[in-house]
């Protein structure tokens, strides 16, 4: 009796002895991994745009009657105030067009007085029956009939004033001029095109195309409170390069109430100041609209993201250790983060260092990032 319980205790540690090499083994093969925390960061957020700007006023010059041009009285490229006289066209034909028709009108009138007076001689002779009832009928036809006669001659010595105004060409706006595509002698006319053309300049406008998806995206943070619902209050910045930002902010002053079936994207118009002249229409530039305040924006080191055909994920390592494939939507790219938009929530540890060597349900080890960060700089104190 006492030799099977002998046996048994034998067997009962040899039993214990085992499991414990076994967990101590299994511990020692537990693949280590760092992870970091999802935290917020103070961000001015936003969203990039390519726009090409527009001048607010870009008016072409037209002559509207066809004459030779007699004097150009701009430099290219000046800047040129409203009302300012650009163009003079020699007034020769359309003078005599002018005269003709004032000719026209005096005649025109002239005949209305004598059929007004004729008329008037009939109303005295009518009573004592020297003209007839259709006489006189027709006495007061002729006066019904040369008052339209003066008053057709009249539209036409209007219209010849018109014709000879328009042999001044003014500018419609103020703004800078481009050179002029004809000279002095040139026959222009409104067949001919554009004579030159003026850009407003003080104002530059900058179209530019949100898809759907940035829509809903900005949806979701209005909802969330992260941006004003009046877009009018986003800060619009527009840079020509990485680093070459332009000084001057714009504003929002135009959004579409309709997406576009074809393109998926919905148009929106930016205006910029442009005080000093250095915009110009067609140049593309970077439109950059932010929030106008910093808000505490989630995010993760870019180290921890990644992809496959279901889309962007992380692994996660829950409180026992265990890896979780996690499916998140991100934002933009800041530095070396990248916000996230949904999937995480703070505080939560993702993998940033030996994601390739581990998969989801695995056993891990997990070393935080700050414990490694505060590590070597200990060893930096100690060292200086």
């Amino acid at each position: 009796m006492k030799k099977a319980i002998s046996v048994l205790c034998i067997s009962a540690s040899l039993v214990l002895s085992l499991s414990a090499c076994d967990q101590k083994q299994r511990a020692q093969q537990q693949i280590e991994v760092v992870v970091q925390d999802v935290k917020t960061y103070p961000y001015q957020g936003g969203e990039e745009f390519v726009g090409r700007l527009e001048a607010v006023s870009d008016v072409e010059i037209i002559a509207r009657v066809k004459a030779p041009i007699e004097k150009v009285h701009f430099k290219q490229g000046a800047m040129v105030t409203e009302g300012e006289v650009l163009y003079t066209l020699n007034q020769d034909e359309l003078k005599a067009q002018y005269d003709q028709a004032q000719a026209e009108v005096g005649k025109s009138s002239s005949a209305l007085d004598i059929a007004r007076k004729n008329y008037n001689r009939g109303l005295e002779l009518a009573p004592d029956g020297y003209i007839s009832g259709s006489e006189l009928d027709q006495l007061e036809s002729k006066v019904s009939e040369t008052n339209a006669q003066l008053e057709a001659t009249k539209a036409n010595l209007r219209n010849a004033q018109v014709n000879l105004d328009y042999t001044e060409i003014h500018a419609p706006i103020g703004g800078k001029i481009d050179r002029s595509k004809f000279t002095s002698g040139d026959l222009v006319g409104p067949d001919v095109g554009s004579l030159t053309s003026i850009v407003a300049e003080d104002t530059m406008e900058i179209p530019f195309q949100v898809s759907e998806k940035v829509y809903w995206r900005m949806v979701r943070k209005m909802q969330r409170g992260e941006v004003s619902k009046s877009s009018r209050k986003a800060i619009v910045e527009i840079a020509f390069s990485a680093n070459d930002i332009y000084e001057h902010q714009g504003s929002i002053n135009f959004v579409s109430n309709r997406v576009n079936p074809e393109t998926g994207s919905m148009e929106v118009r930016a205006s910029v100041p442009n005080p000093d002249g250095i915009l110009k229409p067609g140049q593309y530039v970077t439109v950059n609209i932010k929030v106008p305040v910093a808000v505490d924006t989630p995010m993760i080191s870019q180290m921890a993201v990644q992809s496959d055909q279901q889309g962007d994920y992380v692994l996660v390592v829950d409180k026992k250790g265990v890896v979780n494939r996690v499916n998140v939507q991100l934002g933009r790219r800041v530095d070396t983060l990248v916000i996230v938009e949904t999937g995480l929530e703070i505080g939560a540890q993702v993998i940033i260092r030996g994601v390739q060597r581990v998969r989801d349900g695995l056993q891990v080890k997990a070393i935080h990032m700050d414990d490694i960060e505060q590590a070597a700089s200990s060893v930096s104190v100690i060292e200086s």
